[in-house]
């Protein structure tokens, strides 16, 4: 996989792909006319809760092996922003054996004052960047940012369901494989499209 190279289409297999899409559609994929606002400032008549997708053992456990063979290069450590990264980092660390964190809000208060839970971060760690959705890349980026910063290397980032074009391009122009699940085409929903 070559460094910021967007890869929409991903080598997981036609049934988990399959499998993906119906549970993210039957589990966390609502409709309306009057639109939803997102986190990412934008709105959308296409809401899909990731977190809710994932909230059964059985559906967590499909989407962790599901990141798990698709990403290609090696890596020892899975997390990214909490909390949308949260439930997707403990199942990958679980079925995959190696260690996961979470990436906070705002530096701890007390104790360490850490910005990352979970592994405690060593120069050189390689870590897989994962997060729910994706409406623009920017939590994830900012978390990436973090463990940058903590010498970690950022071998490529993930999500379950990447909603804009915006967002691979933004990976590839910071130079980390980009590797989504799902697209908004999986979904036959609309892309979100940055903001004018």
């Amino acid at each position: 996989m070559a460094a910021g190279r967007y890869h929409p289409a991903m080598p997981i297999d036609a049934a988990t792909r399959a499998a993906l899409v119906e549970l993210v559609l039957t589990r966390g994929y609502e409709r309306r006319e009057e639109p939803f606002r997102l986190s990412s400032g934008g709105s959308s008549h296409d809401y899909v809760d990731c977190r809710h997708v994932v909230a059964t053992g059985p559906a967590l456990r499909t989407v962790g092996q599901a990141f798990i063979d698709a990403v290609d290069v090696p890596w020892d450590v899975v997390g990214g922003p909490t909390m949308g990264a949260d439930p997707l980092a403990h199942a990958i660390a679980m079925l995959s054996g190696r260690e996961w964190l979470s990436v906070r809000k705002t530096a701890k208060g007390y104790g360490r004052g850490s910005w990352v839970e979970g592994h405690r971060l060593q120069p050189g760690d390689r870590v897989l960047a994962v997060e729910d959705t994706a409406s623009t890349g920017r939590s994830l980026l900012e978390a990436i940012d973090k463990l940058r910063d903590a010498g970690a290397d950022v071998v490529a980032a993930t999500t379950l369901l990447d909603r804009s074009p915006a967002v691979g391009e933004r990976f590839a122009a910071a130079g980390i494989p980009w590797v989504p699940l799902l697209t908004w085409a999986d979904l036959g929903i609309e892309p979100l499209l940055p903001a004018p």
